[in-house]
């Protein structure tokens, strides 16, 4: 048996949420309903041609970047917000979190928070907008195997921004609701 015929699969992949900066008190956290992930990365060279020259001289350096898609079940429309708020260390309370925080509050507590909430809605209803950025995805694909060592291979994709949402749904199937989250990124290590 080949030591290079113990592929890599979907089955054994794992994706976690982190943040790359030393003084973020998050912790990493695992995408445990992670249908898809999906990237490329490029260059952005060009050529260069000189004046009346048909055949380029040389090519310019170019810019990287990482572009792809990451899609994850619908459990709830907040999953991934609150798991990357997690690994950044922000555990502030979502607006879901916060109904359950009204209960101890006096009447005229809440009319306050409530104006404050509605005030501050109106300033920016994107989710998008909303989502924190800058994070990491650890992409672990295990295929562990007693034959060879080199088990694990972790990718890190660096600095990641969400740049749009898709709720994809398929009434001929039977399968789950997805979301999926268009990104880019800084690079991949």
């Amino acid at each position: 048996m080949s030591a290079y015929s113990n592929y890599y699969t979907s089955a054994d992949t794992l994706l976690f949420v982190e943040s790359d900066h030393i003084k973020s008190s998050g912790t990493p956290v695992l995408l445990d309903k992670l249908e898809t992930i999906a990237f490329s990365e490029g260059v952005s060279a060009r050529p260069v041609y000189g004046i009346g020259q048909p055949i380029f001289g040389f090519s310019n350096v170019g810019n990287v970047l990482v572009s792809g898609e990451l899609v994850v079940r619908f459990v709830h429309q907040d999953y991934l917000l609150k798991a990357i708020k997690h690994a950044l260390g922000d555990n502030q309370l979502t607006t879901q979190d916060a109904a359950s925080a009204f209960q101890n509050q006096s009447a005229a507590e809440v009319r306050a928070n409530k104006v404050q909430a509605d005030v501050s809605s109106k300033i920016s209803n994107s989710r998008i907008l909303n989502m924190p950025y800058y994070f990491n995805l650890r992409l672990v694909l295990n295929n562990g195997n007693l034959y060879h060592d080199d088990i694990n291979k972790e990718l890190v994709i660096k600095d990641v921004r969400i740049l749009g949402s898709e709720l994809v749904s398929s009434v001929s199937m039977t399968g789950p609701v997805n979301v999926k989250y268009k990104f880019m990124a800084r690079m991949v290590t």
